[in-house]
């Protein structure tokens, strides 16, 4: 008895951070054990040396336990043994085998009925899953667990956040990954579980250092080195150590002995049989020599073959490529295969994603190799180089064709259930009446939807590749530049395409710029305010639209008028210059501009077969001159399909979509920065929310967006857009006239029947805008796609 009770002491030790107070506590235990107890301390001793990252000892302890366990029982310690030995094969890299045992672990646990370790084993086998580069199955996997945590176990929910966080950093969607950890981090501490606490900052860390979050990457870190030092887990505290060596690195703050730091740190990971991220802390190691001008040993470093499934082989992949072009430069060699290389892997990762936000926050993964290359053509290549690299780094999740998530029945009937749940949220809202356990539900019901498309699989198909030369041949035919824009040394710069030849240009700063951008912004919110200005306020307001328009115009257009001449205008924008109202620009006011994701997908809109279906012209509610507008409009279309704010339904809209030639829409919408998927329009029995728009069978082939400002949308951390007009463009849509920014009623009417007019009378959408649009010089809306 005294036995047991110590070999409990010693687990309960060491889950505290005392794993040496564990072990003796082991050493007394074993003097006194029984022949039949004594698997039992032998897992013990293996868990606990696991705990402290001693993996090849607790491997050897746990097989050493194994066949005392089989003979002498208890059942639940011998499904444990392969439970737990399932962990060590996944710390050591070897997943495989590790999903042998957690399989097997399943099994016995299914035999002697002990519900919560079974739910816990599932829990492992999603994890494993996921480590093999089975996001969607392990997404799938971990609902289940938490499904069955929240029955049997709920203090167990925070793994699955945990675990969830992986995922996501999984997809470089690094900021909602460290919110998970957070989360993860308060219910451990609550339940005074410290040892998984501590994992768990170093992961919160290193999310905010792939998010480039420096200050508080560093901080986190060293609190994750502290934590994991003291519970005794020096291998991931030595983790955490060389993710502040890697922050000085990528800073420049690195001294002359930087590598042999982290060489020493690789060292002492692999005398205790660590694999976890070891070869990416070698790859650092050699890229600080090749910086030190030191090749010594670095090209076998960097040798090797794509070392297998998931992630954390395709992190070291990339990390390998970014080494190995950074050599090529050191020893005057070209870079750019090296590059492009890493980037034709990321291709593959990304097409196995049907969920539009993996496929776009994916592209972050990439995001150092593809501003190396942007970086080298424009010091070392021509305009026609320049474009095909910048096309290559951009808009790639337009290039899937949609998965249609949204005809799923499992799917459909949640949709069903958040229209019920913001219209009760609405009704409150609208009464005055406390409104938190409705806003609750439908937060609830959102992430339900999300968590289902998140775990759809890709069409594992994509759209080829544009050459440069076709895109310059198109624009040439239609009388139209291209301007395509990016970064160099936080300048913006542009290819031109269009005109006589392909052409580079340096324009202005890029922080200059979005300053613009964001004064832009807010003053035009300011004077689409429902509430009336007045006349010297509006004036002033007025005043600094024009003085901003006048600059940014200085500091873009300048540069590139005498090429652009009297031609339309295609603008891609650098990613962080989304928002700029560009028909404001003077120079601009009266011309055709279009903005577009990317050259190749205004070339793609540009040759799509369209839809010839009847136009749709809707309305919601609480739109003062929406009845006329609409009516008016749908009397210039032969056939329309007419949808009044009364009757207005979503999935009447919805349906009416599929296959509409025309679209017009006036209906309030939301942009949500924080939930893109769930940016919407309003109509009377619902919202239409944008990830319902990838489920359309044949898109329609313009849409105008009359009201709000759903023009707007985020940027993924690889530079990717998403919201409600990039779903339309995502889906198919080949134009999308929208507004950036708050638009009165009575503009938006006016405009958008005479837009209409000269629509059918044959003028392309960005012609029509810019008809209507030169004489009302403050108009927010702008035309996307082609």
């Amino acid at each position: 008895m005294i036995a047991k009770i110590l070999m409990v002491m010693a687990f309960n030790r060491a889950s505290l951070g005392d794993s040496a107070e564990g072990q003796r506590l082991l050493d007394f235990a074993d003097i006194l054990a029984f022949a039949d107890d004594r698997g039992i301390l032998l897992h013990q001793r293996a868990l606990i040396l696991w705990q402290s990252g001693r993996l090849s000892d607790a491997l050897h302890w746990f097989e050493l336990a194994e066949p005392l366990l089989a003979e002498y029982g208890p059942d639940n310690f011998y499904a444990a043994s392969f439970y737990n030995r399932a962990l060590v094969w996944r710390d050591l890299g070897e997943l495989r085998k590790g999903m042998e045992s957690i399989r097997r672990a399943i099994e016995l646990y299914n035999d002697i009925d002990v519900p919560v370790n079974r739910a816990r084993a599932i829990h492992i086998e999603a994890l494993l899953l996921l480590d093999l580069g089975e996001v969607t199955k392990a997404l799938k996997a971990f609902d289940v667990a938490r499904d069955q945590f929240r029955k049997l176990a709920p203090d167990l929910e925070s793994f699955i956040d945990a675990s969830y966080a992986h995922a996501l950093l999984s997809v470089g969607m690094y900021r909602q990954a460290a919110e998970r950890w957070e989360h993860a981090i308060a219910a451990h501490r609550l339940a005074g579980d410290l040892r998984n606490a501590a994992i768990d900052e170093y992961w919160r860390a290193l999310a905010a250092f792939e998010d480039n979050r420096s200050e508080l990457a560093d901080r986190w870190a060293r609190q994750a080195m502290d934590s994991l030092y003291s519970q005794g887990n020096e291998p991931m505290a030595f983790l955490a150590r060389l993710l502040i060596l890697q922050a000085q690195f990528d800073s420049g703050q690195h001294g002359p002995d930087f590598a042999d730091k982290v060489q020493r740190l690789c060292d002492a990971l692999e005398q205790r049989g660590w694999t976890l991220r070891l070869k990416q802390a070698k790859i650092l190691a050699a890229r600080a020599k090749i910086k030190a001008g030191e090749f010594d040993g670095v090209e076998q470093v960097l040798q090797g073959e794509h070392g297998g499934p998931g992630h954390d082989a395709l992190a070291e992949e990339l990390a390998r490529y970014l080494a190995k072009a950074e050599l090529a430069v050191a020893q005057d060699r070209d870079p750019l295969p090296e590059l492009l290389a890493g980037l034709d892997l990321l291709d593959e990762y990304r097409m196995a994603f049907g969920s539009v936000e993996f496929q776009a926050g994916a592209s972050a993964l990439g995001i150092q190799l593809a501003f190396m290359g942007l970086g080298h053509v424009a010091r070392h290549s021509g305009p026609e180089d320049m474009l095909w690299w910048v096309e290559r780094s951009r808009a790639q999740a337009l290039r899937i064709p949609p998965v249609k998530p949204s005809t799923d029945p499992a799917a459909r009937e949640a949709l069903g259930q958040l229209r019920q749940a913001r219209q009760r949220l609405w009704d409150l809202q609208v009464e005055g009446g406390d409104d938190a356990e409705a806003r609750s539900r439908v937060q609830e019901i959102e992430e339900e939807i999300r968590a289902h498309e998140r775990a759809q699989p890709g069409s594992g198909k994509r759209a080829d590749r544009i050459a440069p030369d076709a895109i310059q041949d198109l624009a040439e035919s239609r009388d139209t530049v291209v301007v395509n824009m990016f970064e160099v040394a936080n300048k913006v710069c542009a290819v031109l395409a269009g005109g006589d030849g392909l052409q580079f240009t340096w324009m202005m700063p890029l922080d200059e710029a979005t300053e613009l951008e964001r004064r832009l912004g807010a003053d035009l919110d300011a004077l689409g305010s429902r509430r009336r200005l007045h006349p010297r306020i509006q004036a002033s307001v007025e005043g600094a639209i024009r003085r901003n328009a006048t600059a940014l115009a200085d500091g873009i257009w300048k540069p590139i008028a005498d090429y652009v001449g009297d031609r339309q205008v295609v603008i891609v924008p650098h990613s962080q210059l989304n928002w700029v109202p560009w028909p404001l620009l003077p120079p601009l006011r009266g011309r055709a501009v279009t903005i577009s994701p990317s050259a190749e997908a205004w070339w793609r809109a540009v040759h799509r077969t369209r839809a010839d279906g009847p136009a749709l012209v809707a309305a919601g509610p609480a739109l003062s001159l929406a009845g006329g507008e609409i009516e008016t409009i749908a009397g210039l279309y032969p056939g329309a399909n007419l949808i009044t704010a009364d009757e207005s339904d979503p999935e009447m809209v919805l349906k009416a979509l599929d296959n509409a030639a025309v679209a017009h829409i006036a209906a309030h919408g939301h942009h949500e920065p924080d939930n893109v998927l769930f940016s919407r329009l309003d109509f009377g029995l619902g919202p239409l929310n944008a990830y319902e728009l990838l489920g359309l069978d044949q898109p329609p082939g313009h849409v105008v967006l009359s009201s709000c400002d759903l023009g707007r949308s985020t940027v993924a951390v690889g530079n990717e857009t998403l919201g409600f007009t990039a779903a339309l463009l995502h889906a198919g849509t080949s134009t999308v006239v929208s507004s950036l920014a708050k638009v009165p009623d009575e503009m938006a009417a006016e405009m958008m029947i005479e837009y209409h007019k000269r629509c059918v009378a044959g003028a392309s959408p960005a012609e029509a805008l810019a008809a209507v649009g030169e004489h009302r010089p403050w108009h927010p809306f702008v035309a996307f796609g082609a």
